[in-house]
């Protein structure tokens, strides 16, 4: 009995995820670092916001390389005129070991920006092994097509799934596309047809459609999924989705 309904959902698409995934490094490029820096600042060192300091405040120095690299130069904004030499030494040094020499940041000067006049701490991103680390795999549908899979995957013998969002037990996971790997005509009851849609007085709407090698592309990233976490001997045997 197919009991999956369509269902509005809350937002634009759905997102599924390797359950503890946030605890596992991953590699990391300028723009990230300087999230992770500013995220240390505020939330490990607890002084972001004593030193005059916002989130804007860090950002990539994008003259001489892109901020998708994994080394190359960052920008600390000091707004707050009474920020010295020393204390960016400090929170360098103490965000150096607590990255534990996978990232090791060095301090350059402190000058003005050519731009907006503003006192400028530049740093240096010197070593960087978080490029090293393997990508978590993890996947983005829109509601339309993680409606079908999810639809697929309960038809196929997954306990019953929160419209919403939820939870996909692996070891079920694993049997199920095992099952339709063998079968894999199953996933022709789910495709669709491109099509489009014409509103009175109003836009045609096109839909896209779904190919059978769309969701053999989904079932091949939970599988990526799937062996990620025995190869990294995650214990929670769960991929959540919402």
């Amino acid at each position: 009995m197919n009991w999956y309904k369509k269902a509005q959902f809350k937002t634009a698409s759905v997102s599924f995820w390797i359950e503890g995934s946030d605890k596992i490094a991953q590699p990391m490029n300028k723009l990230d670092i300087c999230y992770d820096l500013s995220r240390f600042i505020f939330y490990e060192l607890e002084i972001g916001q004593k030193l005059g300091l916002t989130w804007q405040d860090i950002d990539p120095d994008i003259s001489n390389s892109s901020p998708f690299e994994g080394t190359g130069q960052i920008n600390i904004y000091l707004k707050n005129p009474i920020i010295k030499e020393g204390i960016i030494k400090n929170i360098i040094d103490q965000y150096n070991e607590y990255k534990a020499g996978m990232i090791i940041l060095q301090f350059l000067e402190i000058n003005q920006s050519g731009i907006s006049a503003i006192n400028t701490a530049r740093i240096l991103i010197s070593k960087n092994e978080t490029q090293s680390l393997s990508h978590i795999p993890e996947m983005n549908l829109s509601n339309y097509n993680a409606d079908a899979l999810l639809n697929l995957l309960s038809n196929e013998g997954m306990e019953e799934l929160d419209t919403i969002g939820g939870s996909l037990n692996v070891s079920i996971l694993k049997d199920i596309i095992n099952k339709i790997e063998q079968d894999d005509y199953v996933i022709n009851t789910y495709t669709e047809e491109p099509s489009e849609e014409h509103i009175e007085n109003g836009p045609s709407l096109y839909h896209g459609g779904r190919s059978s090698e769309q969701f053999s592309e989904y079932l091949y990233i939970l599988k990526e999924m799937i062996a990620f976490m025995e190869r990294n001997n995650l214990p929670n045997g769960t991929i959540n989705y919402g």
